[in-house]
């Protein structure tokens, strides 16, 4: 095995800095890699331009390190719940939202979503997919979406009501859904509860959800930035993403029947579209593999899928 260079080593993650990724994200994932020659390609092939340069930035990591990612440390409960755009190129999130308000095209969605109802399927140990409609727990077994997504993209709850939405943003997810025939969303920003004992109930159950779910629906925005060229950039763009780094991601991976991932110009499903296409031996391709399939042989596979996890 070649030795590490660190000259090299810092040289390249300088370079991280221009196309403004997280150089913690970036190592974690390079630190995967038993193979120093590997890790120095991924690292070449993330700095080589294989991306739109105006695709590949991760929000706001300005402050991070290779040993520290400061925006991994923020409080995402009370972001500012998203708006999603008219137009998908536009990227100022103050001035959609100021627009949708002069313009009434998105209102908060309220009187819907009751936690009463919310609370009594919890309590009786049901499913809790929403139906489109909002008035009612869909009956299981029809079929319904899950969203799998990134609270720093403000598809939480927001800083309101725990069930207040903008309509903008629900009625996006419920185009999705109905694309792929699904009568239901189940969403953790409507249904879990802030009651506590239903929450706690809710939160140990929660990969019910996934399991059971037609579909799971990957929504972060860094992904939607990026433009679906073929499954290898694909699948490096994934092990960048936000979303990759999430604790719950390894579960609903694991779960999921079926993943369906938003990029740029398409939604493209996991398996068929990305990992069925790629050579195994791909680094990128592996890692998700590993996840997706749940293959943990012993405690140091899993401690290695988890640590770059935030």
């Amino acid at each position: 095995m070649a030795s590490i260079n660190p000259t090299v080593l810092v040289d390249q993650f300088e370079g991280l800095a221009d196309q403004q990724l997280c150089p913690n994200r970036v190592w974690h994932v390079c630190s995967l890699i038993q193979d120093w020659r590997e890790k120095q390609s991924i690292l070449q092939e993330i700095l080589s331009g294989m991306f739109p340069m105006d695709a590949l930035g991760h929000e706001d990591h300005s402050a991070c390190s290779i040993d520290f990612c400061e925006f991994s440390n923020r409080n995402f409960a009370a972001v500012q719940q998203y708006h999603e755009p008219d137009n998908p190129e536009e990227k100022d999130q103050e001035k959609i939202a100021y627009n949708h308000k002069e313009k009434t095209v998105c209102q908060p969605i309220r009187g819907l979503f009751d936690a009463n109802k919310l609370v009594r399927a919890i309590r009786s140990g049901k499913l809790t997919a929403w139906s489109l409609n909002g008035l009612s727990i869909l009956e299981h077994p029809r079929p319904f979406m899950a969203i799998s997504h990134v609270w720093s993209d403000g598809t939480g709850s927001g800083a309101g009501s725990s069930k207040e939405l903008n309509g903008c943003l629900y009625r996006y997810f419920k185009r999705i859904a109905k694309r792929f025939q699904c009568e239901g969303i189940w969403w953790d920003t409507l249904c879990i509860p802030r009651d506590r004992a239903a929450r706690s109930k809710a939160l140990d159950t929660m990969n019910r959800n996934y399991e059971y779910a037609r579909i799971t629906l990957v929504h972060d925005r860094f992904l939607r930035n990026i433009p679906f060229d073929n499954p290898e950039k694909a699948c490096l763009a994934v092990i960048l993403s936000s979303w990759f780094t999430r604790g719950w991601t390894a579960l609903e991976l694991a779960k999921s029947r079926k993943v369906k991932i938003i990029f740029k110009n398409s939604i493209k499903d996991l398996d068929n579209d990305i990992l069925s296409r790629v050579k195994d031996k791909y680094f990128a391709a592996r890692v998700i593999k590993d996840l997706r399939c749940g293959q943990f042989f012993d405690v140091g596979d899993l401690l290695n899928a988890l640590r770059p996890r935030y």
